[in-house]
C-alpha cells in the first residue's frame, strides 16, 4: 500500500500508526476464538454472561469512538491516544486478573474497559492530519490491511497462548502489546503542525442528519451490524462445538486452515469486486456462503469433520465480505460526509459485535442450533436488503 507517492514523513506516520492500531486490534482478536471455551469454566458463568463478556468491548467502543475523535480535535490527538491506550492496558490486565480469579463479572468489566480504549477514530484523525488528501485513501487502506493481518495472527496465536498460559495469559499478552506501543506514541509519532477537523475522515455532527436520511448508507450500516453480530455469535458458539471433538490446545490448527482458505477466496473476490465492477454480485455471494455455513452448523453440529467444514465455510464468507464493505460504504457517501458516514458505519459494526455475543449467549441455553437459526433469519433479511440497493455508479 505504501508507494513512492508517500513522502518520508507520511510513510513514517502511516506505518507507525498502522502498527499501533494493529497491536491493539491483535489483542482483541487473540481473545475471540478462546474466550467462550475458558470463560464457561468460571463458577458463576452462564452462557449469557459469557456472551456478554465476548461482545462487551463492542458496546463501549461503539459509544466512545466518536466522542474520542471529537475530543481529540479540541485537546490534541496524542493526549487522547495515550489516554485510551492506558485504559485499554488497564482493561486487559483487569481481564487477566478476572480470568485468574475466574470471576465472570470482573471479566465483563475488564472487557468494557478494553472497549473504552477505542482508538480507531483518533488514529484516523491523526492519519488525516499527517497525510495529504490525494494519498489519504491509500494510507487508510494500509491501516485496513494491518487490521487484516492482526485478525489472521490473532485467530491462530490466541488458542496457542491460551493452551500454554491460560486465558489470563492471553489478556496479559494483550496488555503487553499495548504497553510496548506507548514509547512510539510518546516519541515516535510525528506531531501534526496543525490539528484541523477533516470532514472526509472524521465525524461531523452537522452531517449526521444527511447520513441517516441516505437509504443506501443505512442499508450498509445494517449489513455491517449483521456481519459483525454474526462474527461474535459464531465465535461464542462454534468453539464450544469444536471442543467436543478437539482439545482446546489444538484448535489453532483448525483456525489456521480456516484463515488460509478464507484468504484464498478473499483475494480474487476482492479483485473481481473492485476491478471488474462486480461488487454487488460478490456481496451476494458472500452472504450466500454465510447462509450455507449456518445450515451446515445446524445439520452437522454433532459431527467432527462437517463441524470443521462449517466454520471454514463461515469464515470464507466473512473474508469475502469484510474487505468490500467499507469500500462500498465509501462509494455511497459524498466526499464531505465520508467521515460522518464512516463513524456511523463503524458504530454499527461495534454494536453488532456486542449484540452478537449477547444474543448467542442467550440462545445457547435453548440449543446451539438456535443461534444459527437466528443468524440465518437476520442474514436472509440482509440479503433481501442488498437486492433493493442501488449500486453506486462506476467512475468513468
Amino acid at each position: 500500500m505504501i508507494d513512492k507517492d508517500f513522502s518520508p514523513e507520511e510513510k513514517k506516520a502511516t506505518l507507525g500508526l498502522a502498527g499501533v492500531f494493529s497491536l491493539r486490534m491483535l489483542g482483541l482478536f487473540l481473545v475471540l476464538p478462546v474466550l467462550s471455551i475458558y470463560a464457561h469454566k468460571f463458577p458463576e458463568a452462564t452462557s449469557f454472561l459469557v456472551g456478554i463478556a465476548i461482545g462487551a468491548y463492542g458496546l463501549t467502543q461503539a459509544f466512545l469512538q466518536i466522542p474520542y475523535g471529537l475530543l481529540s480535535d479540541k485537546i490534541g490527538r496524542i493526549k487522547i491516544l495515550l489516554f485510551s491506550t492506558v485504559i485499554f492496558i488497564l482493561g486487559s490486565f483487569l481481564a487477566a486478573y478476572a480470568s485468574y480469579q475466574q470471576d465472570i463479572y470482573m471479566l465483563i468489566l475488564g472487557r468494557l474497559l478494553q472497549g473504552a480504549g477505542a482508538v480507531s477514530s483518533v488514529v484516523i484523525a491523526l492519519i488525516a492530519d499527517l497525510t495529504r488528501e490525494e494519498i489519504r485513501t491509500r494510507a487508510m487502506a494500509t491501516i485496513g490491511a494491518s487490521i487484516g493481518m492482526a485478525f489472521a495472527f490473532g485467530m491462530v496465536l490466541g488458542p496457542w497462548i491460551a493452551s500454554h498460559f491460560g486465558l489470563a495469559g492471553v489478556f496479559i499478552f494483550t496488555g503487553l502489546l499495548a504497553l510496548i506501543s506507548i514509547p512510539y506514541i510518546v516519541w515516535g509519532i510525528p506531531r501534526p503542525k496543525v490539528i484541523i477537523h477533516h470532514e472526509d475522515a472524521e465525524f461531523t455532527s452537522s452531517y449526521l442528519g444527511t447520513v441517516l436520511k441516505d437509504k443506501n448508507l443505512l442499508k450498509m450500516d445494517f449489513g455491517m451490524f449483521v456481519l459483525h453480530m454474526g462474527l461474535t455469535a459464531v465465535f461464542t458458539t462454534a468453539p464450544l462445538i469444536l471442543k467436543k471433538f478437539i482439545p482446546a490446545n489444538d484448535l489453532w490448527k483448525v483456525y489456521l486452515v480456516m484463515f488460509l482458505v478464507g484468504l484464498v477466496f478473499m483475494v480474487p473476490t476482492t479483485i473481481l469486486a473492485e476491478k471488474k465492477g462486480l461488487i454487488k454480485e460478490i456481496k451476494i455471494l458472500g452472504i450466500l456462503i454465510l447462509l450455507i455455513s449456518f445450515g451446515l452448523f445446524i445439520k452437522f453440529e454433532n459431527n467432527l469433520i462437517p463441524a470443521i467444514i462449517s466454520i471454514i465455510v463461515y469464515f470464507t464468507g466473512f473474508m469475502v465480505l469484510e474487505p468490500i464493505m467499507p469500500s462500498l460504504m465509501s462509494k455511497y457517501a459524498k466526499p464531505q460526509v465520508k467521515g460522518t458516514a464512516s463513524g456511523v458505519f463503524n458504530t454499527s459494526q461495534f454494536l453488532g459485535a456486542f449484540v452478537g455475543g449477547a444474543l448467542a449467549g442467550y440462545l445457547m441455553k435453548f440449543g446451539y442450533d438456535k443461534v444459527f437459526y437466528a443468524l440465518g433469519v437476520l442474514t436472509i433479511l440482509w440479503l433481501t436488503v442488498v437486492f433493493t440497493m442501488e449500486m453506486p455508479k462506476k467512475k468513468s
